[in-house]
This record gives C-alpha cells, structure tokens and sequence, in this order.
C-alpha cells in the first residue's frame, strides 16, 4: 500500500497564537462593547472556526484573563519595593493610567469577570501590599485603599479619550455663569502651561488622593 504522505506548504487555516489571539482581542473589544465581547466574534475576526480558538482558549472567562494578564504585564509597580508608600503611588498611577489609556475598551470588561487567581495581577498586588504594610498601614485598609486608588486611575484613563471640550457649556453658558468662568479660566491655565485638561485633572486628582493618605496615617498614628 502506497505511503500517504503529508502535503507540504502552509496550513489552509491561520495558526493561532496567544499573541494573535490577544491581539484580536483587544480589536474585538474597539469595536463593540463588553457584552457584545463574544468567542465566535473573536474566531471570526481571526479567520477561524470557534472549535479551533477553543483548542485554545478554554472559554470567555479565561479570554478575559488572557487580556488581563496581558494589562497588568505592562503597568509598572516596582517603586513599593523600594520607596515608601506615599512616593511608589505616584509612578505605579501614572504607569496605570497610561496602560489603561491605551486600552480603554476592557475596562468594563475587566470590571465585570472577576480575577479568578490570575496570576500577573497577583504578582502586580503583592509588592503594593507588602509596601503598604511596611508603612504601618492597617492589613484591612490595604485593598480598599488600592480599590479606592483604581477607581481614580481608571476614570482619569478614560478622560485621557475624552472630547476635550466635553465640560464646555457652549451657547449656555449664560446659565450657569460660575460655572462658565470657572471652565474658561481652566482653559487659559491649561493654554499657559502647556498641559492638556485630563493630565492637569490627573495631577491634582492623584497629589489630593496622596496627601489625604497621609492625613488618615498621620491621624491614625
């Protein structure tokens, strides 16, 4: 009997890689909103057939941890490792926003499927916690302390993406004069500085955050 032998060349489907399959997955996710975030529409926009992305990808849970992975592997929380408290927030929050910036369709996404052990986004935690106990912080403050800070970092990322004129009260602005005033001298203080709306929000946003901390520690010592 004849030797079958396998025909040579390129595969007829494309070859999956968690690299391709993240990537598509952040492309799925430009598109539509979280809950249109599907694994057939994933398949699709990879050429492929659902049975194949799940050869390797187990399910959308396990998706979404991909993309996590993928999140926390690029924000940088080093500084806890060797800075106080109160001076590692500020580079790890700037490092966050910037990630999230870039990626700001899986924040609801993100929100919504829980962490489930992943573990970049423990590796990411750990060092934040033990620098928070280093400073003499209250083991069950810690987490919502950092929820607390997220929820900061997260909404900054988004302003980031923002029309920057989406505070503007346009052809009202006879309604609410303090108001108006208050946006225009905004604007010249920006134009001045160089600095763009969300950043200078984020700034004083964040040194507030930084400064009320302290006062809680300062308080509780």
């Amino acid at each position: 009997m004849p030797e079958v032998r396998r025909k040579v060349g390129r595969p007829t489907s494309p070859v999956l890689t968690q690299e391709r399959i993240i990537d598509a997955a952040f492309g799925v996710l430009a598109d539509r909103d979280a809950d249109e975030f599907t694994m057939s529409r994933l398949a699709e926009r990879l050429g492929v057939r659902p049975s194949a992305l799940y050869n390797h990808v187990h399910n959308r849970q396990a998706l979404v941890n991909l993309l996590r992975r993928s999140i926390a592997a690029e924000i940088d929380s080093s500084a806890f490792e060797d800075r106080p408290w109160d001076e590692a927030i500020e580079p790890w929050a700037r490092s966050y926003r910037e990630v999230f910036a870039r990626h700001p369709q899986v924040v609801a996404l993100l929100a919504t499927v829980a962490m489930d052990g992943n573990e970049t986004s423990l590796h990411l935690y750990e060092p934040i916690v033990l620098g928070f106990q280093r400073g003499g912080w209250e083991t069950a403050d810690i987490v919502p302390v950092i929820v607390a800070l997220e929820s900061f970092i997260i909404g900054s990322s988004l302003d980031v993406i923002a029309d920057p004129e989406n505070m503007s009260p346009g052809a009202n602005a006879a309604l609410a004069p303090a108001f108006s005033a208050a946006v225009r001298a905004r604007d010249d203080a920006d134009a001045a500085s160089g600095v763009s709306h969300a950043d200078r929000a984020f700034e004083l946003g964040l040194a507030a955050m930084v400064a009320g901390l302290r006062a809680r520690m300062a308080a509780a010592g």
